[in-house]
């Protein structure tokens, strides 16, 4: 049996957003001015901007997920709510999509309608947090709530979004996304009418290239085929979940795929990688870059059956604007952590970071996991809450965008996967391909994410650099 979601199948189609990768607390800057090009090499950008999901403390992490052992159940017991007092929403408690735009704007709407089904008139709701879930429940609070009902957001950052981060800048040429990009799974939700209506552009971004460790193209997707990339590199993740089926208990996705018999690629395709291609390329385009986890830490049975799946579509026209349609007329409050909640029998009290408190009659909670986890807001829980907070994992997805003065590459594929283990950025997006400017996105996901996520601006632009130079530098344009 294969796998989608829940089944996982080989050669899915739709389209989900793969959520959720990098921003820090004070917003990044582009870099002023161009830096002189090396002699050999991909020249220095001429502006940079990078996400810091990890060391945001108002998201301590990207992503979600279900570690070896664990199960679904731990999202709908953090997804339940708390005495019909504090409820909850966020990528983190979707069964369905987790690590997914929609699933986090689904989930507020979840909570939203559960608060909605015991809320008098008259009543204060405070919503924490001003991200996609935040904004999706509050939009739905205003417009279907009881009389007089009265909505607050409270967001911790200077602007809303959450780990939606939208970048504005005369000095770029598109909108600079630190965080969420893509849309996937799109029989599954209407999140793309959605962004269509708030009048944000979406691409269709799903040729993609492999390249080797010495740069060399390997086949992944052909414009004159029906190939694509998940339909190329999935096989190779069927084949150990299925070597995974007879191990008990659950093994992590490494152990899996340490367990699989010579396996010969995709029949039929001229080109087609390797097996020990074909695991790099799956680890770096699809697992890594779409749940945030470390493969020694992935559930093989559960984990990976949660891996967003569909065509690759990238939200070129600013993610924010989906956000700031569901706020339109929502009283929202920025730069108000907090660090507190208290739940009463009739109330609910919730404290700010600078001293002030607000008295609800209910709460609704959006934050990350890794906020959870690191017990940045005093809450006290009962112990099934507690305990699906520490057993989900947290992943790390984080983003480098590169602005250059002209393009120097010939390569036409708007994604660019490296089966090189040890290459620090194994991901690009290369937005000449749906834009046609001279931008490149390196993706760096799971374990990787914590050691480049270390460095600094100078030796992370240098380090993706060199990893990038094989694949750019006296190559012939190729389209498939």
């Amino acid at each position: 049996m294969g796998i989608t979601r829940r089944t996982f199948l080989v050669g899915a189609t739709g389209l989900s957003v793969a959520v959720l990768a990098a921003c820090t607390d004070e917003p990044p800057q582009p870099s002023p001015e161009p830096t002189p090009a090396p002699a050999v090499g991909p020249p220095r950008p001429a502006g940079v901007a990078r996400s810091d999901w990890l060391g945001d403390s108002f998201s301590r992490g990207s992503t979600s997920f279900l570690p070896v052992g664990e199960s679904p159940r731990l999202r709908d017991e953090l997804a339940s709510p708390w005495r019909d007092r504090l409820f909850f929403a966020g990528e983190a408690t979707s069964a369905d999509a987790p690590s997914t735009v929609h699933g986090a704007l689904a989930s507020g709407e979840r909570a939203a309608a559960e608060l909605l089904a015991v809320a008098a008139p008259g009543e204060r709701v405070v919503i924490v947090g001003a991200g996609i879930a935040g904004a999706a429940a509050a939009r739905l609070l205003v417009d279907d709530g009881p009389e007089g009902l009265e909505v607050i957001v409270l967001e911790a950052r200077g602007r809303t979004g959450g780990r939606i981060h939208t970048i504005d800048s005369d000095a770029w040429p598109v909108p600079v996304e630190l965080g969420a990009q893509w849309v996937r799974e799109i029989g599954r939700h209407d999140l793309l009418e959605r962004l269509v209506r708030a009048g944000v552009d979406v691409a269709i971004a799903d040729a993609a290239r492999g390249f080797d460790e010495a740069g060399e193209p390997i086949a992944i997707t052909r414009p004159s085929t029906s190939a694509t990339l998940e339909s190329v590199l999935l096989p190779v993740l069927e084949a150990a979940r299925q070597a995974a089926a007879a191990v008990e208990p659950d093994v992590a996705l490494a152990t899996a795929l340490a367990l699989l018999r010579p396996w010969d690629g995709t029949p039929g395709m001229e080109g087609a990688p390797s097996e020990a291609q074909s695991i790099a390329l799956a680890l770096s385009g699809l697992v890594e870059p779409r749940l945030g986890a470390a493969t020694g830490e992935l559930s093989t049975r559960e984990g990976l059956a949660e891996l967003p799946l569909g065509a690759e579509n990238l939200v070129t026209g600013g993610w924010a604007r989906l956000v700031d349609a569901l706020l339109e007329d929502v009283d929202v409050q920025l730069s108000s952590p907090v660090t507190g909640i208290a739940v009463g029998d009739d109330d609910v009290s919730v404290r700010l970071g600078v001293g002030d408190s607000f008295s609800a009659d209910r709460v609704l909670l959006t934050a990350p996991l890794g906020v959870l986890q690191a017990r940045g807001i005093d809450l006290e829980l009962p112990a099934v809450k507690d305990s699906a907070i520490a057993r989900l994992g947290v992943g790390a997805v984080e983003t480098i965008w590169l602005r250059f003065d002209a393009p120097f590459w010939e390569e036409e594929a708007a994604i660019w996967v490296l089966a090189d283990p040890e290459a620090a950025v194994p991901l690009w997006v290369n937005l000449g391909a749906v834009t046609g400017e001279p931008v490149l996105v390196g993706v760096v996901a799971g374990a990787r994410a914590i050691g480049f996520g270390a460095l600094g601006e100078g030796d992370a632009v240098t380090a993706a650099l060199a990893g990038l130079a094989p694949l750019v530098v006296g190559r012939e344009p190729t389209t498939g």
